[in-house]
């Protein structure tokens, strides 16, 4: 969105508008990131932005906000800088003749949302959030960042608890929510699984009637949204739905093909990218995409062809033969199981799993991880943990012990797998470097 700096400070009632002039062509909260011509917005966290405002307009920014301090360069006054993000956010959106699509879940939202747009791409102009912009800052950037003639808005949506996915829907007002599933997922923050649900629920309810809310049939924490739901409902699912999946196979390299049926028709598909679990993903994303006009020969051709953000589920061969499944964005139960699953899908007889802890459970930690390592030895897994002493099996404390046991384990030949699986603390991409030999 480009705009008049003076435009800005008439939204918000600063008088010295008259000594200011430029107009802003992108926005950054991260002074190392501002490129020429951002309105830079000095955010208070763990450390205050304004400390930072000259090192953003000698990188490029045209003007700052800011709430306390002197100003500098086209500086504009306003009470909180959040609250300001957020009302740019507001009056960009209402003039974007946009559908806003968003997008929540305790684990697929950032596959469903790449998905979700390579569907839409072929027949409309599509923004959506970058990598996994989906909190109170991200989600502002997203509709800041995009462009007059975007047709569908994409937004990913997360929640650290209660109110959190409403304020969200407050600035991107979407017309159509997406859930994913609904399980145990920065319960520290939650509280229960019963809270999860109910902020989850939050984008079913913030929809208005001509609205639609496509929900997992198979999740039946999400299928139970439906009695909060004032909009349309489409349900889609493995089990049942109004687009359903049939006939599910997995192939060497895990990828899974099915008969995709829906009310505007059926086709075969094979997806793009590996794990069963990425078949709902898919489901998704087809529905929602069929509902607005996409054809389905479109969304098969989108889903045979998409590439989906990075570290999730990417399947690596070694020199010796044999497969690396990095799934190692994040982790918590639900996709930590998703992922032990797809590992023993694989066909192979030597199946080790590298996992690093799952942040955030809070009271929930050492049940979770105590049943994800009971599930990886009932599945044939041997576990090597790095600094989690419940997952049992091999306790390391580093990713290059990691390396090192494993690499004596197994010579990594035909016959073996191994997934790399932890929140974002453990950094095993670093490992997936390792193996693949790509330092």
């Amino acid at each position: 969105m480009n705009i008049e700096l003076t435009d800005i400070a008439t939204i918000f009632n600063d008088q010295s508008k008259e000594n200011i002039t430029g107009v802003v062509t992108g926005f950054a909260v991260d002074s190392r990131t501002v490129k020429k011509g951002d309105l830079f917005i000095p955010l208070i966290a763990q450390r205050d932005g304004h400390d930072f405002i000259s090192d953003a307009i000698s990188g490029g920014a045209i003007g700052h906000l800011y709430s306390h301090g002197t100003p500098q360069k086209n500086g504009i006054k306003v009470s909180d800088t959040m609250d300001a993000l957020h009302t740019l956010a507001s009056k960009a959106i209402s003039q974007l003749d946009a559908v806003s699509i968003g997008i929540t879940g305790s684990v697929g939202k950032t596959t469903t949302k790449d998905m979700i747009k390579e569907c839409l791409a072929p027949t409309f102009k599509v923004s959506a959030s970058e990598q996994s912009f989906n909190n109170e800052i991200g989600v502002p950037l997203t509709i800041l960042s995009s462009p007059v003639e975007t047709e569908f808005l994409v937004i990913e949506m997360g929640a650290r608890g209660i109110g959190h996915i409403r304020k969200l829907c407050e600035i991107a007002t979407p017309k159509i929510g997406v859930v994913t599933c609904i399980g145990i997922a920065h319960s520290e923050f939650f509280g229960g699984i019963s809270q999860t649900i109910q902020a989850k629920g939050e984008l079913v309810e913030c929809l208005e009637a001509e609205g639609l809310a496509v929900l997992n049939n198979d999740d039946k924490n999400v299928r139970d949204l439906r009695s909060r739901a004032k909009s349309e409902i489409l349900t889609y699912g493995c089990v049942g739905g109004d687009v359903v999946a049939e006939n599910i196979k997995l192939g060497d390299d895990l990828k899974p093909s099915f008969t995709l049926r829906s009310p505007w028709g059926n086709s075969e598909l094979n997806l793009n990218t590996s794990g069963a679990h990425n078949v709902t993903n898919a489901l998704a994303a087809a529905s929602t995409a069929m509902y607005v006009g996409v054809p389905i020969s479109k969304v098969v051709e989108a889903l045979e062809t998409l590439e989906i953000s990075p570290l999730r589920m990417e399947i690596f061969e070694t020199v010796g033969g044999g497969i690396v499944i990095n799934d190692s964005y994040n982790a918590n139960p639900l996709s930590m199981k998703a992922a032990l699953g797809a590992l023993a899908s694989s066909g192979r007889k030597e199946l080790i799993a590298v996992l690093g802890v799952m942040a955030e459970l809070g009271n929930e930690h050492e049940n979770s991880h105590i049943e994800i390592g009971e599930l990886a030895r009932s599945e044939g897994i041997n576990v090597i943990s790095i600094n989690v002493e419940e997952y049992g099996g091999h306790l390391v404390e580093t990713v290059d012990e990691a390396f090192q046991v494993l690499t004596s384990m197994t010579n990594l030949g035909r016959n073996s797998a191994v997934l790399l699986k932890g929140s974002r603390v453990a950094a095993l991409e670093s490992l997936a470097t390792k193996l693949t030999n790509k330092e």
